[in-house]
């Protein structure tokens, strides 16, 4: 039985998508990722992109009917992988009243209940998923934005949790409301060095985007030439649950990002949820609400130990 979804707006203030604007919606969505792409366009409703799912229904149904105002329909799901923390509220969201168009996920063979519950309800409501060509990708229709996918998963055989991270589905929206702009956002999932590594020798500077979402809840198992490839202007980290199992985000693979991007945390150091949204205008300016609180990271002292500490 497909459940409504109740247009009640907890922990977000909401303002209509202007339009020929763009909005990313980077959800708190504790030890897990989640975040809402809206693409206004000159004629009917947005294209709005659901990337990932959090690890529970709440993750989705806190802040979604209020992002949703606008348009009930979703375009597309992405999954970047099957782990728990990425496909938990998916299921939820493949019954609920909204109307899903499409799904792309990896294909990962894995066998998770949050998973495998999520195949059998978008099977049983007739929703289609595939593994999308690693290329650039067009809508029928929409006009303002391309996905260019850069990993579709799969290059790194097996089941192990190391390996499905590397295997994430790595995706950049090109934003382009006119044709002197263009303006980008890369999704990493929960990709690690390897993957990291291979994107770097097989795409180097195409990978430059002005919006990044820190791979892996900001951990330090990352390729350290990736931050300076992609060379963003703003990073979102969603780290807000991890402190206590994985001790992330690691303050020495913020700093990578530091270098060139503004650093948006979830993990407030009062524990406070924190949603952030980066909205781009029809001129390309990107603005992101609300401003940063203190948050924590973990440092590594002398001794070898994390440590963790408030930024400002």
């Amino acid at each position: 039985m497909r459940r409504d979804v109740l247009i009640v707006v907890v922990g977000i203030s909401w303002i209509s998508l202007a339009l020929g604007d763009a909005r990313i919606t980077f959800l708190d969505a504790g030890q897990s990722d989640s975040a809402v792409i809206q693409i206004s366009q000159p004629h009917g409703e947005p294209f709005t992109i659901i990337v990932d799912g959090g690890d529970g229904d709440s993750d989705l149904e806190d802040s979604l009917p209020g992002l949703l105002t606008d348009d009930p329909t979703i375009e597309l799901v992405v999954l970047s992988h099957p782990h728990k923390d990425h496909v938990g509220a998916l299921d939820w969201l493949a019954d609920s009243d909204v109307s899903i168009q499409a799904v792309w996920w990896t294909e990962e063979t894995f066998s998770e209940a949050n998973y495998k519950r999520f195949k059998q309800r978008i099977a049983a409501n007739g929703i289609p998923a595939t593994r999308p060509e690693e290329d650039i990708i067009q809508f029928p229709g929409f006009s303002n934005f391309r996905l260019r996918v850069f990993n579709n998963g799969q290059e790194f055989a097996g089941t192990s949790g190391k390996n499905i991270n590397n295997d994430s589905l790595v995706f950049q929206l090109i934003y382009q409301p006119n044709d002197n702009i263009s303006i980008t956002a890369l999704f990493t999932g929960d990709i690690e060095e390897e993957q990291g590594e291979l994107l770097v020798s097989q795409f180097g500077d195409e990978l430059k985007s002005d919006i990044v979402k820190v791979p892996h809840h900001g951990s330090e198992a990352l390729f350290d030439e990736f931050p300076a490839r992609v060379d963003a202007r703003f990073a979102f980290v969603s780290s807000s649950g991890t402190h206590g199992t994985f001790k992330h985000p690691r303050k020495d693979a913020l700093d990578l990002y530091a270098q060139t991007a503004e650093i948006f945390c979830t993990c407030d150091s009062k524990k406070k949820k924190v949603n952030f949204t980066a909205t781009i205008s029809d001129a390309g300016d990107i603005s992101v609400l609300p401003a940063q609180p203190s948050y924590f990271v973990w440092a590594r002292q002398a001794n070898g130990k994390l440590k963790r500490v408030v930024v400002n």
